[in-house]
């Protein structure tokens, strides 16, 4: 006999009623109408039969959300209710079965400060194996000015479990790195709203994540004192925020593609890019005067041209909310190769109706072999506008443009207006 595997369901017998048709289908069909489901349903869906009880136990995806219910809580309350929803929460997780693809759970600060947080992190990450973790604080209104209301109080080596690939964090401060140390585990880190005591402990906490691809920054940190310095020859993506100045900040990427501009602060000579792939002017988003404007740099590569798309528009637009996009966009691309050109024009769809303070595009050298009976990039951009009517641009750059270049020309004509 073989050994079943821990993330598979068992095969259970229960007594099933002749008229419920429902309950007679496969576990892998009632699985997949439960995966439509909320947590929360799918849950409730327990108490409809013995045939039901263990079903939803082997989710791959779990959403452990009170702030749903915080939100119209009285303040008052909070504490007392968070602490009910806390031990439901639990309940939930350590009743669940076999492994996790992702876990998603939004918490109180009260979870930060009673090792709650830390128990439902060892259980998601070293006995349900999550690869996808996401962890969002709830900050009362009443003590919200208060930034170290949702200290992360955790351990040495939290997030180095080897399963772990994928790590959110949104509503925390931040004191140690302690709790990053080994990470690399990790290829993707998402810091949103967050306050950092200084630079110097990003920079551990980064350093520590060896292996990232994708590094997403939305932070505050508590002294303008220190360097941050990203030194990754794993990294690709990389969007920054920040709303207030530090000394210095550094970058040494050998693989960056796409790097994102979204708010910065500080002085031209403070602020250090060592990317190969980003060849165009890289000091273009960068103002005399310390506040920049918002500038994407896109090497459209190879590599992204064969990740799903849908991974790079959910870190561009989605986190923001599908928001239109504003500021500068800088973009090395061949004309030639039909995937390439096709990331292109979803890039400059972003901005929608606002206008584009500046575009500079890169034309490469290479020329991508087409395949027999390709339409040539010419040909489809006279079916679709490309770009569309509605976007508008104040300057454009062309580099290593070939007016001879039929490809180039023809784009080079649709952004005169």
């Amino acid at each position: 006999m073989t050994a079943r595997s821990s993330s598979s369901p068992r095969k259970l017998q229960y007594p099933i009623d002749d008229h419920d048709w429902i309950s007679k289908l496969p576990d892998e069909l009632l699985q997949m109408i439960l995966s439509k489901l909320s947590t929360e349903e799918a849950v409730k869906t327990s108490v409809l039969s013995s045939r039901w009880v263990d079903l939803w136990k082997w989710r791959s995806h779990l959403v452990l959300d009170m702030n749903r219910v915080l939100e119209t809580t009285p303040d008052e309350h909070v504490y007392q209710v968070s602490v009910q929803l806390a031990r439901s929460m639990t309940k939930a997780i350590e009743n669940h079965r076999g492994h996790l693809e992702s876990c998603i759970i939004h918490h109180n600060v009260s979870q930060c400060k009673d090792g709650t947080l830390q128990s439902w992190i060892d259980t998601a990450t070293r006995l349900k194996h999550t690869k996808h973790l996401t962890l969002t604080a709830h900050i009362p209104g009443y003590i919200r000015w208060y930034k170290g209301a949702s200290l992360l109080r955790l351990l040495p080596y939290t997030f180095s479990h080897h399963s772990l690939t994928s790590l959110s964090l949104c509503g925390f401060s931040l004191l140690y790195p302690h709790a990053f140390g080994n990470c690399g585990n990790l290829k993707t880190i998402k810091l949103l709203n967050m306050v950092i005591s200084q630079a110097s402990v990003l920079t551990e906490v980064l350093a520590a994540c060896s292996s990232l691809e994708v590094i997403v920054l939305q932070v505050d940190f508590l002294t303008r004192l220190g360097v941050l310095k990203i030194e990754n020859n794993n990294l690709k993506f990389l969007q920054v925020t920040f709303s207030n100045e530090i000394d210095r900040f550094e970058v040494y990427a050998t693989s960056l593609d796409v790097l994102d501009i979204k708010f910065i602060k500080g002085k031209r000579e403070n602020i250090i890019l060592v990317a190969p792939n980003i060849q165009v002017n890289k000091n273009a988003w960068v103002s005399d005067h310390g506040v920049h404007n918002p500038h994407l740099f896109y090497n459209v590569s190879s590599y992204l041209a064969q990740e799903e798309k849908n991974i790079w528009r959910e870190l561009l637009v989605n986190d923001f909310h599908d928001m239109k996009r504003y500021g500068s966009l800088s973009v090395s691309v061949d004309i030639t190769d039909p995937k390439e050109v096709e990331i292109l024009k979803e890039t400059l769809l972003m901005w929608g109706t606002n206008q584009m303070t500046e575009l500079e595009i890169l034309f490469k050298n290479k020329k991508a072999p087409r395949e027999e009976g390709e339409c040539s990039t010419n040909d489809r951009t006279q079916a679709k506008p490309f770009p569309n009517a509605a976007f508008r641009v104040s300057n454009v750059r062309l580099y290593n443009f070939d007016g001879s270049n039929e490809e180039e020309f023809a784009f080079a004509s649709r952004l005169v207006i």
